[in-house]
């Protein structure tokens, strides 16, 4: 029994210690990229992040900046607690995971539905939807996960929050998404064929074509960032369904580990949504290009400005 315990004790300390390590690491990455990604939405110098689907992004990626900031530090905070076998978890690191996790899930559905009215109703969106839309529901997505994350602190027994959680902002949040791409991949499918390759000669037929290419890229673009929330979350579903009907199971050493990194899995999706951004969508691209290439101009008129000040000055 002593053996057992002592490498049950080195497993738990390499675990958390390794899972601490980690978080620290995805903590900067998050930061670094989201808040890049942050910067150039900001200076915005080719003005394209002017658009519903873009404020959607800048709420998404706002997110993921604040998980960085604060969630996987306090996830960090915690494991490194668990290598001392206390439990550091407080009510403020409780609140502030189930709202960050839950408003980047929301935020991917709120795309998805973003997508499927711009391919559904191309006019209706283009000539009605306003970016003031999406940010007053970027707002309203933030609100009601914090509300949602307050009901901790009620008499709600915490089985039956997170069997709630677990099937609104993952099984029903994931389910309805699916559902909606297949209608977007459907409905662009099927307005394809409504101008046919060669009748393309017209300029009617060449636009439909090319905002039709646009709407597919923002929509594939989004299946993507949807396909990276289902990957890392449905390690974290499995494991939550194996904590609430096997109880026996949460004793295990697997368990331990498993569950360990099936929650670290969950801050990956902060690191991957901003390069589909920047990989799918050539605005993003060539936002950041703008910028650098401005700043290196800048920075070349500067030391010609300094070089010729210096051949001017009088001599003393």
């Amino acid at each position: 029994m002593e053996e057992e315990t002592e490498i049950s004790e080195k497993l738990r300390v390499g675990v958390c210690s390794t899972v601490g390590a980690l978080y620290l690491l995805a903590s900067i990455i998050t930061l670094t990229i989201n808040g890049l990604f942050l910067f150039v939405i900001f200076k915005d110098p080719l003005k394209c992040f002017r658009r519903p689907f873009a404020v959607l992004i800048t709420g998404l990626a706002t997110t993921d900046f604040l998980i960085g900031a604060i969630g996987d530090t306090t996830s960090a905070k915690n494991e490194f607690y668990c290598v001392k076998n206390e439990d550091g978890e407080t009510y403020f690191d409780w609140i502030m995971d189930y709202f960050l996790d839950n408003s980047a899930t929301v935020l991917v559905v709120a795309l998805s539905v973003d997508r499927l009215i711009a391919v559904a109703f191309p006019i209706y969106y283009r000539c009605s939807v306003k970016k003031t839309h999406s940010a007053i529901s970027v707002i309203a997505i933030w609100v009601y996960c914090l509300v949602f994350s307050l009901l901790q602190l009620t008499d709600i027994p915490e089985e039956t929050f997170d069997a709630i959680d677990v099937h609104i902002h993952i099984t029903f949040a994931l389910s309805a998404t699916g559902v909606i791409y297949f209608m977007i991949y459907w409905i662009i499918r099927k307005r394809r064929n409504v101008f046919p390759r060669d009748e393309v000669s017209s300029q009617k037929a060449e636009k439909h074509l090319r905002n039709l290419k646009r709407e597919k890229e923002f929509a594939y673009t989004a299946f993507l960032i949807l396909l990276a929330s289902v990957f890392t979350q449905i390690p974290f579903l499995v494991m939550t369904k194996i904590e609430s009907s096997c109880k026996s199971c949460v004793e295990t050493l697997w368990f331990f580990v498993c569950k360990k990194f099936a929650d670290f899995l969950l801050c990956v999706t902060s690191i991957a949504n901003p390069f589909l951004y920047g990989w799918r969508v050539k605005q993003f691209q060539n936002s950041f290009i703008a910028i650098f290439r401005r700043s290196r101009l800048d920075q070349a008129d500067l030391e010609m400005s300094q070089t010729t000040n210096q051949q001017t000055k009088p001599e003393t």
